[in-house]
């Protein structure tokens, strides 16, 4: 019985009309923003790839130590999303610039500190409504990875870098590989 069920489950599931995504937009800081992430511990980082990255440091005081960093540096908006899929429950953060550009997104694991997660957003400024009208252009990562991040103070600034403890679990190794699928997105290592 278990394993007919199972060998049909997806063709059954189809039938059922997909849940639509909430989401959540907030007004942030790129400090308050970078000096959330490393209590967040193991999530799964994305990010754009565009040129113009590093072109300005638009907070001073905050430094990253690897350019695939740069983009949390434009931080103006944050979309934390849920959606449930067909692999389960997925939520996300998105981070998007002034121009309304998604520049980053890190996903939830089981790995990741859910309190933690749940302080990120509540340490966004409240919106005046303006929020409502922003749609984000769509995040195009090339590359994706587990990232625990670290936060140091080097001559009085801020530096964010990749923690080189990013051990994660069995189950979140199998989540981290199959959202980067979903993204099209290469898992590096």
């Amino acid at each position: 019985m278990f394993g007919w069920l199972a060998a049909r489950s997806p063709l059954l599931c189809h039938r059922v009309p997909r849940m639509p995504a909430t989401r959540r937009i907030r007004r942030i800081t790129p400090y308050t923003l970078i000096s959330a992430l490393p209590g967040l511990g193991n999530v799964l980082y994305l990010h754009a790839t565009s040129n113009d990255a590093m072109a300005n440091m638009p907070t001073p005081g905050l430094l990253v130590a690897q350019p695939a960093f740069a983009p949390l540096l434009h931080a103006h908006w944050l979309v934390a999303v849920s959606v449930v899929t067909d692999d389960g429950p997925r939520e996300w953060c998105e981070c998007i610039d002034r121009m309304g550009r998604a520049r980053a997104r890190w996903h939830l694991l089981p790995d990741t500190d859910y309190l933690a997660w749940d302080a990120l957003t509540a340490r966004c400024t409240p919106d005046s409504g303006t929020s409502s009208s922003i749609d984000a252009q769509p995040l195009r990562p090339h590359h994706a990875c587990v990232v625990n991040f670290r936060l140091r103070t080097i001559a009085g600034m801020l530096l964010l870098e990749q923690d080189a403890n990013t051990t994660l679990s069995d189950l979140g190794d199998r989540i981290a590989a199959r959202i980067a699928h979903a993204e099209s997105a290469v898992l590096q290592a």
